[in-house]
């Protein structure tokens, strides 16, 4: 298999991954927004979120139980978080193979230059995703004190990642859509 055909298939495994991330996380983090209503996770808070922030919600995660018959806190920690590595890394490769197969097909400069930007701002997305996942898990452990500086770096991650999600053009866009289709759903569908 050549390299256009390499990247055609990582395109697609990536794609399905993503997909099935995406679908698989939807109805724990359903399940941890209406626990914690109308308190938002910290990924969800635009502005960033303080230590304090981050104290309230393990104090209120931990209160509220899920209708998995768990904390909201540890449904978040221990489904949502770690879904959510899986489908940052299928999401990540996905945009950036999206722009080089498109470079592939198309060839044209233009293309060539908005790949590179949208390419590596998917791979980065991908990259700071993960970070704040493995990020918001530690500072997440209930016996855990968050410091301010911990809490800075967590949300630095946060707006680097949806910094780079939209700048990638792709991801955004797929984010968008799996969005729309998954809170589309009727009820009964989404258990």
């Amino acid at each position: 298999m050549d390299f256009n055909g390499v990247c055609i298939a990582g395109l697609v495994v990536s794609g399905v991954a993503t997909i099935v991330f995406f679908g698989a996380n939807h109805r724990f983090r359903e399940a941890v927004d209406q626990a914690i209503a109308p308190m938002k996770v910290p990924e969800r808070r635009w502005r960033g979120y303080s230590a304090q922030d981050l104290a309230d919600f393990k104090r209120v995660g931990l209160e509220r139980p899920t209708t998995f018959g768990k904390s909201a806190l540890d449904v978040y920690r221990d489904r949502v978080l770690v879904l959510d590595l899986g489908f940052a890394v299928a999401l990540g490769f996905f945009s950036l193979l999206s722009w080089v197969v498109a470079v592939q097909q198309i060839g044209s400069p233009l293309v060539s230059s908005f790949a590179m930007f949208g390419g590596m701002a998917g791979f980065i997305y991908g990259c700071s995703d993960v970070g704040e996942d493995f990020m918001l898990r530690m500072l997440l452990r209930p016996e855990r004190i968050v410091r301010d500086d911990d809490a800075r770096r967590a949300t630095a991650l946060t707006w680097l990642k949806f910094a780079m999600i939209g700048i990638s053009i792709v991801g955004a866009a797929v984010f968008g859509m799996l969005t729309l289709v998954f809170g589309a759903m009727p009820s009964d569908a989404k258990s």
